[in-house]
C-alpha cells in the first residue's frame, strides 16, 4: 500500500511516499486508511508501524515530522558511525541495532533502527535481506505479545537481531572446525595464517555483539511507561541470550588459542622429524667420508695400500657400516 504522508511534512514544504505501514489494535492488524490510523493511535487506540528501507535523509525527517518524532533521535538514526545503542527523547525510545554476517569474514550487514513512542513506531532498515519482514511475521504470529504495543516490536527486533548473531556465530564455528581439522592433518601444512585470521574475525564479531547487552538490560529495567512489566521479562530473556552468546564467543577464543598452540607443536614435531632425518643421513654419509679421508692422506706406509683386495674390502666395509646405521635409524623411526 502506498501512502503519501502530509500533515507537518506538507507544512514544511515536502511529502514522502511510504511503501509499507500497518495499524495494530489489541494485537491484531486493522484495515484503516492512514489518517484514521494516526488519529486512532494518538487516541491510544492502537499504534502505527511505519517501515522504511534505506530511506533518504530528507524522507526520514519528513516522516518523523509528520508523526512527531524528536529530530535528535532521527539524526542519531541517520548517523552511520553509530553502533548498537539505545537513547531516550521526551517519551521516545530509539534503538540502533548493528547487524553482521559471516562469509569467510565478518561483514557489516547494515543497521536496524527502531524509533518508538506509545503511538507510532518507525523502523529504518538497511542491508539485504531486510529484517523487517521476519520481525513482522514473528509479531503477527503472537497476538498476545503484539497487544503490548510498540514495546513488543522493540523486543522482537532485539530478539531477531540476537538470532542473526547466533546464526553468524554458528557459521563462524563451522569455519573453526575446518581449521581445527587442518591443524591435525599432516598434509595441510602450516595453518597459522588461517588461525590468526579467525582470531581477527572473532574480535570483530565480539565488538558487534557485546554492545547489545546494555540496551536490552536498559529496556528490561527502565521505561515503565513504554515497556510493560511483562515485556521487560522478555527483554531479560534476550539479555540472557546475549550473555550466553558472549560466553560462546569466549569459548571460541579459547579454542583458537589452543589451535595456535597445537599448530606450533605440530610444526615443532615436524621440524624435529626433519632434523632426525638430516642427522641420520649425515651420520651414514660420515662413515664412508671418514674412511675415504683416511686413505686419501697419501702416507707412504699405510696398511692395505698394496693389498690386492684392499679396494673391494674397504668398499664392502663402508657399505656394511652404512647399512648397519641405516637399519638402526630406521628401527628407531628416524628415517
Amino acid at each position: 500500500m502506498l501512502v503519501t504522508l502530509a500533515g507537518e511534512a506538507a507544512r514544511r514544504g515536502g511529502t514522502v511516499t511510504v511503501s509499507d505501514w500497518a495499524f495494530y489494535r489489541d494485537g491484531q492488524r486493522q484495515d484503516a486508511d492512514y489518517d484514521a490510523a494516526i488519529a486512532a493511535a494518538r487516541d491510544r487506540q492502537g499504534f502505527v508501524w511505519i517501515r522504511l528501507h534505506e530511506p533518504a535523509a530528507d524522507d526520514l525527517h519528513r516522516v518523523a515530522a509528520d508523526v512527531g518524532l524528536h529530530p535528535l533521535a532521527v539524526d542519531d538514526a541517520l548517523d552511520q558511525r553509530q553502533g548498537t545503542k539505545i537513547g531516550h527523547y521526551d517519551g521516545l525510545v530509539y534503538l540502533v541495532l548493528r547487524r553482521v554476517r559471516y562469509d569467510g569474514g565478518v561483514r557489516d550487514a547494515g543497521r536496524l533502527t527502531v524509533l518508538a513512542t506509545a503511538e507510532v513506531v518507525v523502523t529504518v532498515s538497511e542491508g539485504d535481506p531486510d529484517p523487517v519482514a521476519v520481525i513482522a511475521e514473528r509479531l503477527e504470529a503472537r497476538p498476545k505479545l503484539l497487544g503490548h504495543g510498540p514495546a513488543a516490536l522493540l523486543y522482537v527486533a532485539a530478539d531477531a537481531t540476537v538470532d542473526e548473531y547466533t546464526a553468524t556465530a554458528e557459521t563462524f564455528e563451522a569455519d573453526l572446525t575446518d581449521i581445527e581439522a587442518a591443524v591435525f592433518d599432516d598434509a595441510s601444512g602450516n595453518q597459522a595464517g588461517r588461525i590468526y585470521h579467525a582470531k581477527r574475525e572473532l574480535l570483530k564479531l565480539q565488538r558487534a555483539i557485546a554492545p547489545l547487552g546494555t540496551p536490552v538490560r536498559s529496556l528490561s529495567q527502565h521505561l515503565p511507561d513504554l515497556i510493560p512489566a511483562k515485556v521487560q521479562t522478555y527483554f531479560r530473556g534476550v539479555a540472557d541470550h546475549v550473555d550466553r552468546l558472549h560466553a560462546q564467543l569466549g569459548g571460541y577464543d579459547e579454542i583458537i588459542g589452543s589451535m595456535l598452540q597445537a599448530n606450533l607443536a605440530q610444526l615443532s614435531v615436524a621440524q624435529n622429524n626433519d632434523m632426525r632425518k638430516i642427522t641420520s643421513w649425515a651420520a651414514i654419509i660420515a662413515v664412508p667420508t671418514a674412511i675415504a679421508g683416511i686413505y686419501g692422506m697419501n702416507f707412504r706406509d699405510m696398511p692395505e695400500l698394496r693389498w690386492s683386495f684392499g679396494y673391494p674390502g674397504v668398499m664392502l666395509l663402508m657399505a656394511a657400516l652404512c647399512w648397519m646405521l641405516y637399519v638402526n635409524f630406521k628401527r628407531r623411526g628416524w628415517l
